[in-house]
């Protein structure tokens, strides 16, 4: 337990930190480490077949079809804009998922215990935030099969690739996210954790606002023990070590709360990201990150997503969760703990989150 606690959290924070390469001014180095970032990853192996969970009573609704998603499918892009601007399609949502391998190379099929994803609106320069729990009991497409119709959402990735469903891990995460919530995910970046510590001192660190003081007497270590973390409200500059106990801490409260962590270190290491002081810094923190994504973002993408963002001013970053109060607690038949979601709450959460 203790180890895959920690492997979820240390992937979440790898999670916010491509979330911010690819939102960040790096584009002014786009030529040097675009290749690296963009290097074919090892192919997954499906080394062990998941238990399939108890089926539904009643099959789900018709759903619409996703295109299979070997290559990158194109977006409609808007036409060129005056005064040197990055272009893209109006707007973009992109998945940052965080995994729990440890073989930093993805070669085992894993679930994506961190999902947030992001929206950019190239039209309005605005950007938003949005993140699912793990343990979101939905519908599945695509298994049926497979005696398989309904699952944890971080499974979703996992049991694309060990079944290969067409288009692999990413078509069927995407698939889910659009059948549940109406919500269409043109891109992915998947990461693992491993650079998160070396990440956050390449920037020098970063100053995050804790609104409530943090006391975790059972906080795991690395090698399964538990140590005590504490950290006092207020402005605090953290290293790479804090910064990421921050982002992992969750006994004094709950996974809610814990995202919410999470969410406070991404937009941290954005301004940071803006400041002057880093700039320099900035082709270190590339080579330590680099090879540690996998995506379907072509670089002409990646160019847009870098430009808009150093034109995306912080208060028209709109950051938000499903919380405890969008879900329903429900003990499956195995005795597995879980959320049913309330997508009558749920929706107007994504509305905000698409800007409509």
């Amino acid at each position: 337990m203790r180890r895959t606690l920690a492997s979820i959290v240390i992937g979440v924070g790898m999670g916010l930190m491509a979330c911010l390469l690819l939102l960040g001014g790096l584009f002014l180095f786009y030529p040097t480490w675009l290749n690296d970032l963009l290097a074919e990853p090892t192919p997954i192996s499906a080394t062990q077949v998941p238990v399939s969970p108890t089926p539904k009573t009643t099959s789900p609704a018709p759903r619409a079809s996703v295109a299979p998603l070997a290559s990158p499918t194109p977006l409609p892009t808007l036409p060129p804009l005056p005064n040197g601007a990055c272009g893209g399609p109006e707007q973009m949502t992109v998945a940052l998922l965080g995994v729990d391998d440890r073989s930093q190379n993805y070669t085992i099929a894993t679930r994506t215990d961190a999902i947030t994803l992001v929206n950019i609106n190239f039209a309005r320069h605005t950007g938003a935030l949005l993140s699912f729990p793990r343990d979101l009991y939905v519908p599945l497409p695509n298994l049926e099969n497979h005696n398989i119709t309904q699952d944890r959402l971080n499974t979703a990735f996992e049991f694309g690739e060990v079944y290969k469903v067409q288009g692999g891990g990413p078509a069927e995460f995407k698939e889910t996210i659009e059948w549940n919530f109406g919500l269409r995910v043109d891109r992915y970046v998947m990461v693992n954790f491993g650079a998160f510590e070396t990440a956050i001192d390449a920037l020098g660190g970063i100053d995050v606002d804790v609104p409530v003081a943090i006391y975790d007497p059972q906080y795991p270590t690395e090698n399964y023990g538990t140590t005590v973390f504490s950290l006092p409200a207020g402005r605090q500059h953290m290293d790479g070590r804090t910064a990421l106990r921050y982002a992992r801490t969750r006994h004094q409260d709950n996974d809610y709360e814990r995202v919410k962590r999470q969410q406070l270190v991404l937009l941290a290491v954005r301004d940071k990201l803006f400041s002057p002081q880093v700039i320099p810094k900035i082709p270190a923190l590339i080579a330590t990150l680099g090879k540690l994504a996998r995506t379907d973002l072509s670089p002409a993408e990646i160019a847009s997503l870098a430009c808009i963002g150093a034109q995306i001013d912080r208060s028209a970053i709109n950051a938000q969760t499903i919380d405890s109060t969008m879900v329903i607690p429900w003990t499956t038949p195995g005795g597995a703990q879980v959320s049913i979601p309330n997508r009558e709450r749920i929706a107007p959460v994504v509305d905000t989150f698409l800007g409509r």
